[in-house]
């Protein structure tokens, strides 16, 4: 793995590694080793910042119990500093948002958060847009409970086709819904919001 594909599955709920641990390793370029406790003279997986594996995907995880938020309205589309609003709000309520999904016609955003902070999110959003939501500009703040979040993960992404279409497939044929999708410009990472109930069958799938 290189250090970048370490820290998207550390992110994603890995838990032998954290980025912050990794962190004094990174800056010097120093290899990282994870062996398996009970069978040490297994190889293992190196964590470096040139990686000779040429696998397109290298890991594929999932975060359980997450809720996904979605604010939706007219009076958004074409209105500067909406997000910036949005998230200011989270960010003052302390609240982590995990993945974030906006459609280009602005007329919605929907973001996934840990579930334990759905309430307070909803009440962060709703104190925000106040106005707008009286006025009838944002027609709904939704929030969807027992979600969870499958990842794809690996550096190799970027310029592979197909990639998206077979974990589309995997998913359609295991008859799993997607709610939201999110992928990064680096093609690292390939997210998709599902039903908490399915993530066992998604994953197993994909």
């Amino acid at each position: 793995l290189s250090y970048n594909e370490a820290m998207e599955l550390a992110y994603f709920g890995a838990k032998v590694i954290h980025p912050q641990t990794m962190a004094p390793a990174v800056s010097r370029e120093i290899p990282i080793w994870i062996r398996n406790t009970f069978a040490p003279e297994k190889a293992g997986t190196k964590i470096c910042a040139n990686p000779t594996s040429t696998l397109a995907v290298k890991g594929i995880t999932s975060i359980e119990d997450v809720a996904l938020v979605n604010l939706e309205g007219a009076g958004m589309i074409g209105v500067p500093g909406t997000a910036q609003r949005l998230f200011g709000a989270l960010r003052d309520a302390q609240i982590s948002v995990i993945v974030i999904s906006q459609g280009s016609s602005e007329h919605s955003i929907c973001f996934a958060i840990p579930a334990v902070q759905a309430e307070a999110a909803e009440q962060a959003v709703r104190r925000a847009f106040d106005a707008e939501l009286r006025g009838g500009q944002i027609q709904r703040v939704e929030v969807t409970l027992g979600c969870a979040i499958l990842a794809v993960v690996g550096d190799g992404m970027a310029g592979t086709h197909g990639v998206a279409a077979k974990v589309f497939s995997a998913l359609g044929d295991a008859s799993v819904n997607i709610r939201a999708i999110a992928q990064g410009a680096s093609e690292r990472n390939f997210s998709v919001v599902i039903d908490g109930r399915n993530s066992a069958r998604a994953l197993r799938a994909v």
